[in-house]
């Protein structure tokens, strides 16, 4: 993996094709679960939403913990040094 690709695959959850499919199968099993509790609606609403959200994830391999990472507010230096539109750009004459 190239320095300037590391940063897309560490904001992705599922790494392996094993992992998304097994969150497939939890999403649809917590789906189920979810569906049966329908008389339940303080049971089955939490379910719907985390069997969604691993759905989700299971497709796009997006994790749903990055709701609650945080994001620095200063922008990283590229690995080549070169300067980039998203930051600030000085003209020295």
């Amino acid at each position: 993996m190239s320095r300037l690709a590391r940063p897309l695959g560490a904001r992705s959850c599922a790494v392996s094709r094993g992992e998304r499919g097994i969150r497939a199968v939890i999403a649809v099993f917590l789906a189920a679960f979810a569906l049966n509790a329908l008389d339940t609606p303080w049971c089955a609403i939490p379910a719907g939403v985390c069997a969604t959200l691993l759905a989700i994830g299971a497709i796009t391999g997006w994790c749903p913990t990055d709701l609650f990472a945080r994001t620095s507010s200063e922008t990283d230096v590229n690995a080549l040094g070169y300067p980039e539109a998203r930051q600030p750009l000085t003209v020295d004459r």
